[in-house]
């Protein structure tokens, strides 16, 4: 009777310490963007301009699904404040992503992005959305986990006089698994 109560009492424990490959999970990242500042000048300390300024800032989150070890897909949505062009925007977009190295739970992965800007209102643009990125998943307690990224983000502007708005950004997010 005692071995029945401690198998049942544990048989839960060793389920959930078990390394869980597929299912559903949310992310929510935010980023930074640092543009080149174009006033500064090199070696000229007294000018107190830096090389880099701050130039934008980016909300993501969304759903998706882990179908194994290394293939993940999400729907996401955010929004982009380019404070130093004054535009915002609103991307719905599709996001793959691959594990390319797994370490213990820490995985380091490549993803690309692709999507569109939505214009609810007449402050926000309308046009296609691009992404490319590298990240670590650093694993934490009971399925949160720390994200840290690296992305090229390419939009195609309707209206913009080059068409792109292209950054590179820092991202730093949790993914709930």
């Amino acid at each position: 009777m005692k071995k029945r109560l401690f198998l049942f009492c544990f048989i839960p424990l060793f389920s959930l310490s078990q390394e869980t490959n597929k299912g559903k999970f949310y992310t929510a990242t935010l980023y930074t963007t640092l543009a080149l500042n174009e006033d500064y000048v090199p070696f000229n300390k007294e000018d107190g301009e830096n090389l880099f300024d701050f130039s934008a800032i980016f909300i993501r989150n969304g759903m998706g699904y882990q179908f194994n070890k290394y293939l993940a897909a999400s729907v996401n949505f955010g929004i982009d404040f380019h404070t130093r062009f004054g535009i915002q925007s609103l991307p719905a977009y599709f996001n793959l992503r691959h594990n390319i190295i797994i370490s213990d739970d820490d995985l380091f992965f490549v993803n690309s992005s692709y999507g569109a800007l939505w214009k609810p209102y007449s402050n926000f643009n309308r046009g296609d959305y691009y992404a490319l990125g590298i990240g670590w998943q650093i694993a934490g307690m009971k399925r949160v986990n720390t994200l840290l990224r690296i992305d090229f983000h390419r939009k195609k502007i309707i209206g913009l006089n080059k068409g792109n708005l292209d950054s590179f950004s820092f991202g730093l997010g949790m993914n709930l698994f």
